[in-house]
């Protein structure tokens, strides 16, 4: 009776631990294929992103030399980027910088590293210089909290913060402002 109960005491060990065993395995497999997705990228190099209105019109597109994005997350990474605008009546001003980030579900784009944005006119060329910039592309609206410097023919302002309205050519600031403007 003793050897009949050792018998069955080893084989119950041997069922819990083989079934404790195969869930932890099963657990183990989905996490290590949960992270092998997370680990999975996409990259385009070379791309065009265009952006569309409501009716569906092209309005600008994005030029960049690599986009990158995850299964699990919900942006999108652009190096080495310029927005030019592609819509009628035409749009003077295009927009670069060494990386940006399209967050998914909004309109915005967050632009950092050697922001340039450059009105292309000849009527009123203009350049503002920034390290880190928001836009929404489809409105052509600005902002950032940093500092700013904006060349308009030879004149200089400095300004830390602003925001604007690209088609309109309206400028708001967010902090007082120098300026070197120079009389013709």
């Amino acid at each position: 009776m003793n050897n009949y109960i050792l018998k069955l005491g080893l084989l119950l060990f041997f069922a819990i631990a083989t079934s404790v065993n195969y869930f932890l395995t099963i657990n183990s497999t989905e996490n290590a294929a949960d992270l092998e997705k997370s680990k999975r990228e996409f990259v385009l190099k070379n791309a065009e992103i265009f952006g569309s209105n409501k009716e569906g019109n092209y309005i600008y597109k994005i030029f960049t030399k690599k986009a990158k994005t995850n299964d699990l997350k919900q942006t999108i990474n652009l190096d080495q980027l310029l927005i030019k605008y592609i819509s009628k009546p035409a749009i003077d001003w295009q927009i670069q910088s060494d990386t940006g980030q399209i967050i998914s579900q909004t309109n915005v784009l967050a632009l950092s590293g050697n922001v340039v944005i450059e009105n292309k006119s000849s009527d009123n060329p203009s350049i503002i210089v920034t390290n880190y910039l928001e836009i929404n592309p489809n409105t052509l609206t600005i902002a950032t909290n940093r500092d700013v410097l904006i060349t308009i023919n030879d004149n200089t302002i400095q300004a830390k913060g602003f925001n604007a309205q690209l088609r309109e050519n309206k400028l708001n600031f967010s902090s007082n402002m120098t300026s070197n403007i120079v009389n013709p």
